[in-house]
Protein backbone atom coordinates (compact mmCIF):
# COMPACT_ATOMS: atom_id res chain seq x y z
CA UNK A 1 0.00 0.00 0.00
CA UNK A 2 3.20 2.35 0.94
CA UNK A 3 4.29 1.96 -2.78
CA UNK A 4 1.04 2.93 -4.03
CA UNK A 5 0.41 5.79 -2.10
CA UNK A 6 3.98 7.04 -3.22
CA UNK A 7 3.11 6.75 -6.89
CA UNK A 8 -0.20 8.62 -6.68
CA UNK A 9 1.14 11.52 -5.06
CA UNK A 10 -0.28 14.83 -6.36
CA UNK A 11 1.15 16.97 -9.38
CA UNK A 12 3.37 19.97 -9.12
CA UNK A 13 1.34 22.74 -7.32
CA UNK A 14 2.91 25.66 -9.01
CA UNK A 15 1.26 27.50 -11.61
CA UNK A 16 3.64 28.03 -15.17
CA UNK A 17 3.72 31.59 -14.46
CA UNK A 18 5.62 31.07 -10.78
CA UNK A 19 8.16 28.62 -13.00
CA UNK A 20 9.37 30.46 -15.32
CA UNK A 21 9.65 33.35 -13.23
CA UNK A 22 11.86 31.05 -11.24
CA UNK A 23 13.79 30.42 -14.60
CA UNK A 24 13.28 34.29 -15.73
CA UNK A 25 15.69 35.65 -12.58
CA UNK A 26 18.36 33.97 -13.34
CA UNK A 27 18.53 34.29 -17.22
CA UNK A 28 21.73 35.40 -19.07
CA UNK A 29 21.10 38.66 -21.38
CA UNK A 30 18.36 38.81 -23.67
CA UNK A 31 20.36 38.54 -26.76
CA UNK A 32 22.38 35.39 -25.82
CA UNK A 33 18.96 34.17 -25.47
CA UNK A 34 17.68 35.45 -28.49
CA UNK A 35 20.79 33.84 -30.76
CA UNK A 36 19.98 30.60 -28.90
CA UNK A 37 16.64 30.58 -30.59
CA UNK A 38 17.48 32.13 -33.40
CA UNK A 39 19.89 29.35 -34.16
CA UNK A 40 17.69 26.63 -33.19
CA UNK A 41 15.01 27.99 -35.13
CA UNK A 42 17.32 28.48 -38.29
CA UNK A 43 18.93 24.84 -38.22
CA UNK A 44 15.42 23.93 -38.36
CA UNK A 45 14.11 25.91 -40.99
CA UNK A 46 17.48 24.19 -43.19
CA UNK A 47 16.45 21.16 -42.19
CA UNK A 48 13.48 21.81 -44.04
CA UNK A 49 14.82 22.87 -47.14
CA UNK A 50 16.88 19.98 -47.61
CA UNK A 51 13.69 16.98 -48.67
CA UNK A 52 12.75 19.67 -51.21
CA UNK A 53 16.58 19.75 -52.15
CA UNK A 54 16.25 15.89 -52.15
CA UNK A 55 13.41 15.84 -54.48
CA UNK A 56 14.89 18.02 -57.12
CA UNK A 57 17.94 15.62 -56.80
CA UNK A 58 15.47 12.56 -57.44
CA UNK A 59 14.23 13.83 -60.07
CA UNK A 60 17.73 14.91 -61.92
CA UNK A 61 19.13 11.32 -61.18
CA UNK A 62 16.19 9.76 -63.16
CA UNK A 63 16.14 11.99 -65.99
CA UNK A 64 20.12 11.64 -66.25
CA UNK A 65 20.23 15.67 -65.97
CA UNK A 66 22.39 16.11 -63.15
CA UNK A 67 23.39 19.51 -62.56
CA UNK A 68 26.49 20.72 -60.19
CA UNK A 69 24.20 23.65 -58.55
CA UNK A 70 22.09 21.13 -56.78
CA UNK A 71 25.22 18.83 -55.00
CA UNK A 72 26.78 22.07 -54.25
CA UNK A 73 23.52 23.79 -52.55
CA UNK A 74 22.32 20.47 -50.74
CA UNK A 75 26.16 20.40 -49.68
CA UNK A 76 26.06 23.78 -48.41
CA UNK A 77 22.25 23.76 -46.93
CA UNK A 78 24.36 20.67 -45.03
CA UNK A 79 27.26 22.37 -43.94
CA UNK A 80 25.34 25.66 -42.46
CA UNK A 81 22.96 23.75 -40.99
CA UNK A 82 25.52 21.17 -39.17
CA UNK A 83 27.36 24.73 -37.81
CA UNK A 84 24.32 26.54 -37.01
CA UNK A 85 23.34 23.02 -34.92
CA UNK A 86 26.65 22.88 -33.33
CA UNK A 87 26.21 26.61 -32.10
CA UNK A 88 22.50 26.29 -30.91
CA UNK A 89 23.64 23.14 -29.05
CA UNK A 90 26.33 25.43 -27.23
CA UNK A 91 24.43 28.41 -26.77
CA UNK A 92 21.31 26.72 -25.49
CA UNK A 93 24.02 24.41 -22.85
CA UNK A 94 25.40 27.86 -21.98
CA UNK A 95 21.77 29.33 -21.26
CA UNK A 96 20.76 26.83 -19.27
CA UNK A 97 24.13 26.28 -17.54
CA UNK A 98 23.88 30.11 -16.31
CA UNK A 99 20.40 29.45 -15.39
CA UNK A 100 20.97 26.64 -13.16
CA UNK A 101 23.78 28.19 -11.59
CA UNK A 102 22.28 31.41 -10.57
CA UNK A 103 19.22 28.98 -8.79
CA UNK A 104 21.72 27.21 -7.24
CA UNK A 105 23.46 30.53 -6.14
CA UNK A 106 20.48 31.55 -4.33
CA UNK A 107 19.30 28.20 -3.19
CA UNK A 108 22.47 28.00 -1.64
CA UNK A 109 22.26 31.44 0.04
CA UNK A 110 19.25 30.92 1.32
CA UNK A 111 20.42 27.41 3.01
CA UNK A 112 23.00 29.44 4.28
CA UNK A 113 20.71 32.15 6.08
CA UNK A 114 18.20 29.68 7.12
CA UNK A 115 17.67 29.26 11.22
CA UNK A 116 18.65 26.24 12.74
CA UNK A 117 14.84 25.25 13.97
CA UNK A 118 14.78 24.09 10.10
CA UNK A 119 17.72 21.85 10.14
CA UNK A 120 15.78 20.55 13.12
CA UNK A 121 13.06 19.67 11.18
CA UNK A 122 14.60 18.72 7.76
CA UNK A 123 17.01 15.96 6.95
CA UNK A 124 20.57 17.51 5.45
CA UNK A 125 20.74 14.71 2.77
CA UNK A 126 16.93 15.44 1.39
CA UNK A 127 18.40 19.56 0.95
CA UNK A 128 21.44 18.43 -0.63
CA UNK A 129 19.27 16.86 -3.11
CA UNK A 130 17.10 20.00 -3.20
CA UNK A 131 20.40 21.71 -4.18
CA UNK A 132 21.58 18.88 -6.56
CA UNK A 133 18.97 16.71 -8.05
CA UNK A 134 16.07 19.51 -8.44
CA UNK A 135 18.60 21.67 -10.00
CA UNK A 136 19.67 19.40 -12.52
CA UNK A 137 16.31 17.98 -13.71
CA UNK A 138 15.25 21.84 -14.78
CA UNK A 139 19.02 22.03 -16.38
CA UNK A 140 17.81 19.22 -18.72
CA UNK A 141 14.67 20.43 -19.24
CA UNK A 142 16.41 23.38 -20.64
CA UNK A 143 19.00 22.49 -22.56
CA UNK A 144 17.53 19.45 -23.93
CA UNK A 145 14.12 20.50 -24.28
CA UNK A 146 13.17 24.04 -24.78
CA UNK A 147 14.39 24.89 -28.08
CA UNK A 148 13.71 21.39 -29.49
CA UNK A 149 10.27 21.93 -28.66
CA UNK A 150 10.03 25.53 -30.14
CA UNK A 151 11.68 24.17 -33.04
CA UNK A 152 9.67 20.63 -33.47
CA UNK A 153 6.70 22.92 -33.55
CA UNK A 154 8.35 24.78 -36.85
CA UNK A 155 9.41 21.54 -38.25
CA UNK A 156 6.03 20.47 -38.33
CA UNK A 157 4.05 23.55 -39.84
CA UNK A 158 6.59 24.07 -42.28
CA UNK A 159 6.52 20.21 -42.88
CA UNK A 160 3.04 20.24 -43.01
CA UNK A 161 3.08 23.30 -45.42
CA UNK A 162 5.08 21.89 -47.76
CA UNK A 163 4.00 18.42 -47.70
CA UNK A 164 0.25 20.54 -48.63
CA UNK A 165 2.17 21.96 -51.37
CA UNK A 166 3.01 18.44 -52.56
CA UNK A 167 0.51 16.32 -52.58
CA UNK A 168 -2.09 16.88 -49.94
CA UNK A 169 -3.89 13.49 -50.48
CA UNK A 170 -0.50 11.59 -48.72
CA UNK A 171 -0.63 14.55 -45.97
CA UNK A 172 -3.94 14.01 -45.01
CA UNK A 173 -3.44 10.19 -44.60
CA UNK A 174 0.01 11.04 -42.68
CA UNK A 175 -2.02 13.00 -40.20
CA UNK A 176 -4.79 11.12 -39.19
CA UNK A 177 -2.54 8.48 -38.43
CA UNK A 178 0.13 10.48 -36.20
CA UNK A 179 -2.85 12.41 -33.81
CA UNK A 180 -4.21 8.72 -33.41
CA UNK A 181 -1.03 7.33 -31.94
CA UNK A 182 -0.42 10.39 -29.35
CA UNK A 183 -3.74 9.78 -27.86
CA UNK A 184 -2.80 6.45 -26.85
CA UNK A 185 1.13 7.52 -26.00
CA UNK A 186 -0.76 10.90 -23.95
CA UNK A 187 -1.74 8.50 -20.52
CA UNK A 188 1.22 6.78 -20.79
CA UNK A 189 3.02 10.16 -20.29
CA UNK A 190 1.50 11.08 -17.65
CA UNK A 191 1.74 7.94 -15.80
CA UNK A 192 5.83 8.27 -16.42
CA UNK A 193 5.62 12.00 -14.82
CA UNK A 194 4.03 10.38 -11.57
CA UNK A 195 6.76 7.30 -11.50
CA UNK A 196 9.45 9.77 -12.33
CA UNK A 197 8.60 12.36 -9.05
CA UNK A 198 8.56 9.23 -6.91
CA UNK A 199 11.55 8.07 -8.34
CA UNK A 200 13.13 11.74 -7.48
CA UNK A 201 11.69 11.90 -3.82
CA UNK A 202 12.68 8.13 -3.17
CA UNK A 203 16.39 9.64 -4.63
CA UNK A 204 16.00 12.42 -2.09
CA UNK A 205 15.60 10.06 0.85
CA UNK A 206 18.28 7.66 0.21
CA UNK A 207 20.51 10.56 -0.15
CA UNK A 208 19.67 11.88 3.34
CA UNK A 209 20.76 7.99 4.57
CA UNK A 210 23.75 7.87 2.75
CA UNK A 211 24.87 11.64 4.30
CA UNK A 212 23.84 10.51 7.79
CA UNK A 213 25.31 7.24 8.01
CA UNK A 214 28.68 8.65 6.42
CA UNK A 215 29.21 11.35 8.98
CA UNK A 216 28.67 8.99 11.75
CA UNK A 217 30.06 6.43 10.06
CA UNK A 218 32.52 5.48 13.59
CA UNK A 219 29.46 5.55 15.70
CA UNK A 220 27.33 2.86 13.31
CA UNK A 221 30.31 0.73 13.51
CA UNK A 222 30.97 1.15 16.88
CA UNK A 223 27.32 0.32 17.47
CA UNK A 224 27.18 -2.76 15.12
CA UNK A 225 24.62 -1.26 13.55
CA UNK A 226 26.17 -2.30 10.06
CA UNK A 227 22.85 -4.88 9.50
CA UNK A 228 20.28 -1.93 10.40
CA UNK A 229 21.73 0.75 8.31
CA UNK A 230 21.65 -1.97 5.63
CA UNK A 231 18.53 -3.31 5.97
CA UNK A 232 17.41 0.45 5.49
CA UNK A 233 19.46 1.19 2.32
CA UNK A 234 18.57 -2.13 1.11
CA UNK A 235 14.85 -0.51 1.22
CA UNK A 236 15.72 2.62 -0.49
CA UNK A 237 17.15 0.76 -3.22
CA UNK A 238 14.49 -1.93 -3.53
CA UNK A 239 12.00 1.26 -3.88
CA UNK A 240 14.30 2.74 -6.68
CA UNK A 241 14.55 -0.43 -8.43
CA UNK A 242 10.91 -0.74 -8.54
CA UNK A 243 10.26 2.85 -9.39
CA UNK A 244 12.90 2.28 -12.11
CA UNK A 245 10.90 -1.33 -13.14
CA UNK A 246 8.25 0.90 -13.42
CA UNK A 247 9.85 3.51 -16.04
CA UNK A 248 11.21 0.59 -17.45
CA UNK A 249 7.43 -0.45 -18.37
CA UNK A 250 6.29 2.15 -19.55
CA UNK A 251 9.15 2.47 -22.18
CA UNK A 252 8.50 -0.91 -23.26
CA UNK A 253 5.04 0.27 -24.23
CA UNK A 254 6.11 3.82 -25.85
CA UNK A 255 9.50 3.23 -27.36
CA UNK A 256 7.95 -0.44 -29.43
CA UNK A 257 4.82 1.43 -30.01
CA UNK A 258 6.51 4.53 -31.42
CA UNK A 259 8.35 2.77 -33.68
CA UNK A 260 5.06 0.43 -34.97
CA UNK A 261 3.78 3.72 -35.71
CA UNK A 262 6.42 5.20 -37.58
CA UNK A 263 6.88 2.18 -39.85
CA UNK A 264 3.00 1.84 -40.44
CA UNK A 265 3.00 5.19 -41.55
CA UNK A 266 6.23 4.56 -43.44
CA UNK A 267 4.30 1.36 -45.09
CA UNK A 268 1.22 3.04 -45.76
CA UNK A 269 3.61 6.15 -47.17
CA UNK A 270 5.73 3.99 -49.83
CA UNK A 271 3.00 1.88 -50.66
CA UNK A 272 0.37 4.60 -51.30
CA UNK A 273 2.47 6.65 -52.84
CA UNK A 274 4.37 3.70 -54.93
CA UNK A 275 0.61 2.98 -56.69
CA UNK A 276 0.77 6.85 -57.21
CA UNK A 277 3.76 7.06 -58.84
CA UNK A 278 3.30 3.85 -61.22
CA UNK A 279 0.39 6.29 -62.23
CA UNK A 280 2.39 8.84 -62.87
CA UNK A 281 0.27 11.17 -60.70
CA UNK A 282 3.32 11.38 -58.10
CA UNK A 283 7.11 11.21 -59.36
CA UNK A 284 9.48 9.72 -57.33
CA UNK A 285 11.34 13.02 -55.99
CA UNK A 286 8.23 13.78 -54.47
CA UNK A 287 7.62 10.62 -52.87
CA UNK A 288 10.97 10.74 -51.40
CA UNK A 289 10.57 13.88 -49.84
CA UNK A 290 7.12 13.41 -48.68
CA UNK A 291 8.89 10.67 -46.85
CA UNK A 292 11.64 13.10 -45.48
CA UNK A 293 8.82 15.32 -44.30
CA UNK A 294 7.17 12.06 -42.17
CA UNK A 295 10.21 11.90 -40.05
CA UNK A 296 10.42 15.84 -40.00
CA UNK A 297 6.99 15.62 -38.53
CA UNK A 298 6.51 12.90 -36.43
CA UNK A 299 9.78 12.82 -34.78
CA UNK A 300 9.17 16.28 -33.16
CA UNK A 301 5.72 14.79 -32.05
CA UNK A 302 7.77 12.41 -29.96
CA UNK A 303 9.69 14.39 -28.93
CA UNK A 304 6.76 16.76 -27.56
CA UNK A 305 5.36 13.61 -25.34
CA UNK A 306 8.82 13.93 -23.72
CA UNK A 307 8.92 17.40 -23.50
CA UNK A 308 5.79 17.70 -21.58
CA UNK A 309 6.95 14.67 -18.95
CA UNK A 310 10.16 16.64 -18.55
CA UNK A 311 7.88 19.83 -18.41
CA UNK A 312 6.46 18.40 -15.69
CA UNK A 313 9.34 16.82 -13.34
CA UNK A 314 10.89 20.32 -13.91
CA UNK A 315 7.43 21.58 -12.47
CA UNK A 316 7.65 19.28 -9.41
CA UNK A 317 11.82 20.01 -8.98
CA UNK A 318 10.66 23.67 -8.70
CA UNK A 319 7.86 23.06 -6.43
CA UNK A 320 10.39 21.70 -4.00
CA UNK A 321 13.25 24.25 -4.58
CA UNK A 322 10.57 27.05 -4.21
CA UNK A 323 9.40 25.62 -0.58
CA UNK A 324 13.06 25.93 0.10
CA UNK A 325 13.08 29.32 -1.20
CA UNK A 326 9.95 30.48 0.71
CA UNK A 327 11.66 29.20 4.22
CA UNK A 328 11.76 31.95 6.06
CA UNK A 329 15.42 32.92 6.77
CA UNK A 330 17.41 33.83 10.15
CA UNK A 331 16.22 37.34 11.24
CA UNK A 332 19.14 39.60 11.05
CA UNK A 333 17.32 42.29 13.08
CA UNK A 334 14.29 42.64 14.50
CA UNK A 335 11.44 45.14 16.14
CA UNK A 336 13.15 46.64 19.26
CA UNK A 337 11.57 45.54 22.44
CA UNK A 338 11.37 47.72 25.07
CA UNK A 339 13.08 46.44 28.59
CA UNK A 340 12.60 49.80 30.24
CA UNK A 341 15.18 52.28 31.51
CA UNK A 342 18.40 50.88 32.26
CA UNK A 343 20.47 52.38 34.94
CA UNK A 344 24.54 53.15 33.99
CA UNK A 345 25.51 50.50 36.06
CA UNK A 346 22.96 48.09 34.58
CA UNK A 347 24.38 48.57 31.27
CA UNK A 348 27.53 46.34 31.69
CA UNK A 349 24.59 43.20 32.36
CA UNK A 350 23.56 40.42 30.28
CA UNK A 351 19.90 40.30 31.51
CA UNK A 352 17.15 37.08 31.11
CA UNK A 353 14.17 38.83 32.11
CA UNK A 354 11.27 36.23 32.44
CA UNK A 355 12.65 34.09 29.71
CA UNK A 356 10.77 30.71 28.87
CA UNK A 357 11.03 28.65 26.14
CA UNK A 358 10.21 25.36 24.45
CA UNK A 359 10.84 23.60 21.28
CA UNK A 360 7.46 22.83 20.70
CA UNK A 361 4.11 23.99 22.63
CA UNK A 362 3.44 20.62 24.24
CA UNK A 363 7.32 20.65 25.20
CA UNK A 364 8.24 23.57 27.76
CA UNK A 365 11.66 23.72 28.59
CA UNK A 366 12.45 26.78 30.55
CA UNK A 367 10.13 28.07 32.78
CA UNK A 368 10.43 32.34 33.61
CA UNK A 369 14.39 32.39 34.11
CA UNK A 370 15.38 35.76 35.66
CA UNK A 371 19.35 36.67 36.41
CA UNK A 372 22.30 38.79 35.09
CA UNK A 373 25.85 37.93 34.18
CA UNK A 374 28.20 41.26 35.53
CA UNK A 375 30.56 41.96 32.74
CA UNK A 376 33.97 40.53 33.10
CA UNK A 377 32.07 37.87 35.66
CA UNK A 378 32.03 34.34 35.25
CA UNK A 379 28.86 32.88 36.17
CA UNK A 380 28.23 28.89 35.80
CA UNK A 381 25.43 26.83 35.38
CA UNK A 382 24.96 23.47 37.12
CA UNK A 383 21.73 20.99 37.22
CA UNK A 384 20.81 17.53 36.12
CA UNK A 385 20.78 16.86 32.59
CA UNK A 386 17.90 18.24 30.12
CA UNK A 387 17.20 21.08 32.48
CA UNK A 388 18.07 23.53 29.71
CA UNK A 389 21.50 24.25 29.88
CA UNK A 390 22.81 23.92 26.27
CA UNK A 391 19.46 25.50 25.31
CA UNK A 392 20.34 28.60 26.97
CA UNK A 393 23.56 28.88 25.38
CA UNK A 394 21.26 28.10 21.99
CA UNK A 395 19.44 31.37 23.15
CA UNK A 396 21.80 33.39 23.66
CA UNK A 397 23.87 32.66 20.31
CA UNK A 398 19.99 33.31 19.19
CA UNK A 399 19.94 29.86 16.93
CA UNK A 400 15.94 30.37 19.26
CA UNK A 401 14.15 32.78 20.41
CA UNK A 402 12.50 33.03 23.59
CA UNK A 403 8.75 32.14 23.39
CA UNK A 404 8.23 34.48 26.32
CA UNK A 405 10.54 37.32 27.85
CA UNK A 406 13.62 39.01 26.45
CA UNK A 407 17.22 38.76 26.56
CA UNK A 408 19.20 42.25 26.88
CA UNK A 409 23.01 43.22 26.72
CA UNK A 410 24.33 46.45 27.84
CA UNK A 411 20.33 47.72 27.87
CA UNK A 412 19.24 46.79 24.91
CA UNK A 413 17.34 43.42 23.65
CA UNK A 414 20.06 40.87 21.61
CA UNK A 415 16.96 40.52 19.13
CA UNK A 416 16.97 44.01 18.14
CA UNK A 417 20.99 43.72 17.54
CA UNK A 418 22.00 43.35 13.97
CA UNK A 419 22.55 38.91 13.94
CA UNK A 420 26.24 39.27 12.53
CA UNK A 421 27.66 41.86 15.23
CA UNK A 422 25.90 39.99 18.02
CA UNK A 423 27.88 36.66 16.93
CA UNK A 424 30.80 38.38 16.75
CA UNK A 425 30.51 39.13 20.09
CA UNK A 426 30.73 35.65 21.02
CA UNK A 427 32.73 32.45 21.31
CA UNK A 428 31.78 28.76 22.07
CA UNK A 429 33.70 26.41 23.04
CA UNK A 430 31.64 22.87 23.15
CA UNK A 431 32.46 19.65 24.70
CA UNK A 432 32.97 18.45 21.19
CA UNK A 433 34.35 21.12 19.80
CA UNK A 434 33.52 20.50 16.14
CA UNK A 435 36.09 20.90 13.06
CA UNK A 436 35.58 21.40 9.46
CA UNK A 437 37.58 19.29 7.23
CA UNK A 438 40.51 21.20 6.37
CA UNK A 439 43.70 22.01 7.57
CA UNK A 440 44.89 22.96 11.46
CA UNK A 441 45.47 26.99 9.54
CA UNK A 442 41.61 26.92 8.26
CA UNK A 443 40.27 25.61 11.11
CA UNK A 444 41.98 28.46 12.75
CA UNK A 445 40.82 30.75 11.08
CA UNK A 446 37.68 29.50 9.90
CA UNK A 447 34.97 32.40 9.68
CA UNK A 448 37.81 35.37 10.29
CA UNK A 449 39.52 37.07 7.28
CA UNK A 450 43.10 39.11 6.64
CA UNK A 451 43.87 37.16 10.36
CA UNK A 452 47.59 38.19 10.92
CA UNK A 453 49.88 35.06 11.17
CA UNK A 454 51.34 36.65 14.19
CA UNK A 455 48.07 36.63 16.38
CA UNK A 456 47.58 32.57 14.90
CA UNK A 457 50.84 32.22 16.51
CA UNK A 458 50.10 34.40 19.47
CA UNK A 459 47.13 32.26 20.24
CA UNK A 460 48.24 29.06 19.31
CA UNK A 461 50.87 30.03 22.11
CA UNK A 462 48.24 30.63 24.55
CA UNK A 463 46.42 27.63 23.94
CA UNK A 464 49.12 25.57 24.83
CA UNK A 465 49.22 24.20 21.25
CA UNK A 466 52.71 25.52 19.90
CA UNK A 467 54.70 22.38 20.88
CA UNK A 468 52.21 20.04 19.41
CA UNK A 469 51.37 22.04 15.68
CA UNK A 470 55.66 21.91 15.95
CA UNK A 471 55.92 18.10 16.12
CA UNK A 472 53.66 18.07 12.55
CA UNK A 473 55.86 17.22 9.67
CA UNK A 474 52.85 19.61 7.99
CA UNK A 475 52.72 21.99 10.46
CA UNK A 476 49.42 24.28 10.28
CA UNK A 477 48.86 22.45 7.14
CA UNK A 478 47.87 19.66 8.57
CA UNK A 479 44.67 17.87 7.48
CA UNK A 480 42.43 17.35 10.90
CA UNK A 481 40.40 15.02 8.75
CA UNK A 482 36.05 15.02 8.54
CA UNK A 483 35.40 16.12 11.90
CA UNK A 484 39.12 16.65 13.41
CA UNK A 485 38.96 12.97 13.83
CA UNK A 486 42.81 12.73 13.15
CA UNK A 487 43.18 15.20 16.53
CA UNK A 488 42.53 13.69 19.82
CA UNK A 489 40.18 15.60 22.54
CA UNK A 490 42.07 17.69 24.19
CA UNK A 491 44.03 18.70 21.06
CA UNK A 492 40.35 19.57 19.49
CA UNK A 493 40.10 21.80 22.55
CA UNK A 494 42.68 23.66 22.37
CA UNK A 495 42.73 24.38 18.90
CA UNK A 496 38.99 25.55 19.89
CA UNK A 497 40.21 27.92 22.46
CA UNK A 498 42.85 28.93 19.83
CA UNK A 499 40.34 29.54 17.42
CA UNK A 500 37.57 31.42 20.26
CA UNK A 501 41.08 33.62 21.23
CA UNK A 502 41.10 34.87 17.53
CA UNK A 503 37.84 35.92 17.69
CA UNK A 504 38.22 37.73 20.62
CA UNK A 505 34.88 37.46 21.93
CA UNK A 506 33.29 40.00 24.71
CA UNK A 507 31.54 37.05 25.19
CA UNK A 508 32.55 33.43 26.15
CA UNK A 509 30.23 30.13 26.20
CA UNK A 510 32.10 27.04 27.87
CA UNK A 511 29.70 23.81 27.40
CA UNK A 512 31.34 21.08 29.61
CA UNK A 513 34.63 22.15 27.64
CA UNK A 514 37.25 19.83 29.68
CA UNK A 515 34.19 17.22 30.17
CA UNK A 516 35.74 13.40 28.85
CA UNK A 517 39.67 14.48 28.84
CA UNK A 518 41.98 13.09 30.77
CA UNK A 519 43.97 14.72 33.73
CA UNK A 520 46.87 15.93 31.78
CA UNK A 521 44.83 17.18 29.04
CA UNK A 522 42.34 18.46 31.32
CA UNK A 523 45.48 20.34 32.89
CA UNK A 524 46.37 21.90 29.56
CA UNK A 525 42.62 22.71 28.20
CA UNK A 526 42.55 24.34 31.73
CA UNK A 527 45.15 26.83 31.54
CA UNK A 528 44.07 27.56 28.26
CA UNK A 529 40.72 28.23 29.47
CA UNK A 530 42.64 30.92 31.94
CA UNK A 531 43.72 32.70 28.85
CA UNK A 532 41.05 32.72 27.32
CA UNK A 533 38.83 33.88 29.97
CA UNK A 534 40.81 36.81 31.53
CA UNK A 535 38.56 40.38 31.10
CA UNK A 536 35.76 38.73 29.77
CA UNK A 537 32.24 37.94 30.73
CA UNK A 538 32.15 34.28 30.83
CA UNK A 539 29.25 31.62 31.06
CA UNK A 540 30.01 28.08 31.80
CA UNK A 541 28.08 25.03 31.69
CA UNK A 542 30.13 22.29 34.04
CA UNK A 543 30.21 19.87 36.32
CA UNK A 544 33.83 19.78 37.32
CA UNK A 545 34.51 21.17 41.07
CA UNK A 546 37.53 23.00 39.23
CA UNK A 547 35.77 25.24 37.27
CA UNK A 548 32.56 25.42 39.60
CA UNK A 549 34.67 26.87 42.50
CA UNK A 550 36.24 29.88 40.35
CA UNK A 551 32.93 31.18 39.20
CA UNK A 552 31.49 34.54 40.11
CA UNK A 553 27.95 33.59 40.26
CA UNK A 554 26.52 29.59 40.40
CA UNK A 555 23.00 28.97 39.14
CA UNK A 556 21.10 25.88 39.75
CA UNK A 557 18.55 24.75 37.32
CA UNK A 558 16.19 22.51 37.99
CA UNK A 559 13.43 21.05 35.46
CA UNK A 560 13.69 24.58 33.75
CA UNK A 561 13.71 26.72 36.34
CA UNK A 562 16.24 28.38 39.14
CA UNK A 563 16.10 26.89 42.26
CA UNK A 564 19.26 28.18 43.24
CA UNK A 565 22.05 31.24 43.44
CA UNK A 566 24.75 32.30 44.66
CA UNK A 567 28.54 31.80 45.72
CA UNK A 568 30.11 28.09 46.15
CA UNK A 569 30.23 28.52 49.50
CA UNK A 570 26.66 29.60 49.76
CA UNK A 571 25.22 27.23 47.32
CA UNK A 572 26.79 24.52 49.39
CA UNK A 573 25.78 25.55 52.74
CA UNK A 574 21.95 26.57 51.55
CA UNK A 575 21.13 24.52 48.61
CA UNK A 576 20.25 20.69 49.02
CA UNK A 577 20.39 19.55 45.09
CA UNK A 578 23.89 21.57 44.58
CA UNK A 579 25.20 20.04 47.78
CA UNK A 580 24.06 16.78 46.37
CA UNK A 581 25.98 17.38 42.90
CA UNK A 582 29.13 18.55 44.81
CA UNK A 583 29.49 15.49 46.92
CA UNK A 584 28.48 13.30 43.88
CA UNK A 585 31.53 14.89 42.13
CA UNK A 586 33.75 14.33 45.18
CA UNK A 587 32.94 10.99 45.80
CA UNK A 588 33.87 10.51 41.96
CA UNK A 589 37.23 12.62 41.97
CA UNK A 590 38.36 10.33 45.55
Amino acid sequence: MKNNVEIEKPQASIGVSQFFKLIAKHRPAKILIIVAVVLGLGETLLSLLIPLLTKNLVEELSQSSIQTMTFVVLGGVFLIQTIMSGFSVYTMSYVGQYVIAGLRREVWERVLKLPVPFFDRNNSGETMSRVTNDTNVIKDFIIGHVISFLGGIVSIIGGVALLLLIDWKLTLLMLIAVPAALLVLWPLGTKMFTVSKSMQDETARFQGDLGRVLSDIRLVKASLAEPVENRQGGKRISQLFKFGLQEAKIMSVVTPLMMTVMLLILVILIGYGGVRVAQGTLTGGELVAIILYMFQIVMPFTQMASFFTQFQKAMGASERILELLNEKEEQTRTEIVTAGPQTKEQKSFIKFDRVSFGYSEDRPLLHSLSFQVVQGQVTAFVGPSGTGKTTLFSMLERFYDPTEGVITYGGEPIKGMALEDWRKRIAYVSQDSPMMQGTIHHNLTYGLEDVNEARIMEAVEQANLTSFIQSLPDGYETEVGERGVKLSGGQRQRLAIARAILRNPDILLLDEATAHLDSDSEMQVQEALQSLMKARTTLVIAHRLSTIRGADQIIVLEKGEISGQGSHAELLEGHELYAKLVQQQFSVEQ
